[in-house]
């Protein structure tokens, strides 16, 4: 299937690859399939971003928790498991989408500030390729002076 993205261009979109979301994610109910894309020019890329196929305009950068320092360990209900079709706690990923919080520094226009959207995690299971949007968890963050 060929996609027109907004970082890519048009693209070949393998269906095998489509990422589905029963539910959508809260305020894009509506937006169901969606690809996750990264830069083919970086060897390992440290974000990503996931489209919707449904409606091409909605498009979120993500990350794995781990480039930020963050580990989860988040409990699925009996609904959650089945609706990503989950038999494996190795099939799963966790998300996190990252987003500019619309504060520029005037002097360093370059550099913005990046928020991670920490208590709302994309879990998928790439397996299967279901996903859903853990929402509103309650989050006890601690860092570590490395």
């Amino acid at each position: 299937m060929l996609f027109n993205t907004s970082l890519l261009g048009e693209v070949d979109v393998d269906e095998q690859s489509i990422i589905t979301f029963a539910n959508g994610l809260p305020a894009f109910e509506h937006c169901k399939r969606f690809k996750l894309f990264h830069d083919a020019d970086c060897d390992s890329p440290r974000v990503h971003w996931l489209q919707s196929l449904d409606e091409p305009d909605v498009l979120f950068s993500v990350t794995e928790p781990g480039n930020l320092g963050i580990r989860y360990e988040v409990l699925l209900d009996d609904a959650e498991v089945a609706g990503l079709q989950l038999s494996r706690p190795e099939d799963v990923g966790v998300l996190l989408i990252i987003y500019r919080d619309g504060q520029e520094d005037p002097q360093q226009p370059l550099l913005t500030h990046l928020r991670a959207n920490v208590r709302n995690p994309l879990i998928i299971n790439f397996a299967q390729l279901q996903g859903l949007q853990k929402t509103n968890l309650d989050c006890d963050i601690v860092f570590h002076n490395r």
